[in-house]
């Protein structure tokens, strides 16, 4: 018999996936939070260095640091329990496909935005697959 028929290697191997999403979603929320802090402290440097088109308001960029930390809280719940609570993780990764088209319609100076975005979405929708299957399959 192999290890991948015994359930003790299937939950073992469940436990592995729901480290890595945790850690993959631990790094994006604090990327997002030291952005969303970057944005609200000095939001003129931030549109300067990431050269946004004209000069935006100031409070407009503050209003999407706060916003970014908003959703970097809604996420805490998925973070803690990613199997038993999926809406946060499920809707979250499909607000970030969302979000990095709407960032390349906005045009350049929000395409680095856009390929984070897209970046991590596409991480966390591989890393989230692979643990809801293998916690699928760690279940006799």
């Amino acid at each position: 018999m192999t290890d991948a028929l015994t359930i003790g290697w299937t939950r073992a191997q469940a436990e592995r996936r729901r480290t890595v999403y945790c850690r993959l979603l631990a790094l994006n929320l604090i990327l997002q939070v030291v952005l969303g802090l970057v944005a609200i402290l000095v939001p003129a440097w931030l549109a300067k260095t990431v050269h946004l088109p004209g000069p935006p308001p100031g409070g407009w960029i503050r209003l999407w640091g706060v916003m970014l930390l908003i959703m970097a809280t809604l996420y805490v719940p998925g973070y803690i329990q990613p199997v038993f609570v999926r809406w946060p993780n499920i809707i979250g990764i499909l607000a970030r496909f969302a979000l990095a088209l709407v960032y390349v319609c906005l045009g350049e100076g929000f395409r680095w935005f856009a390929l984070y975005e897209v970046l991590f979405a596409a991480v966390l929708a591989w890393g989230y697959g692979r643990l809801l299957r293998d916690e699928l399959m760690a279940e006799p």
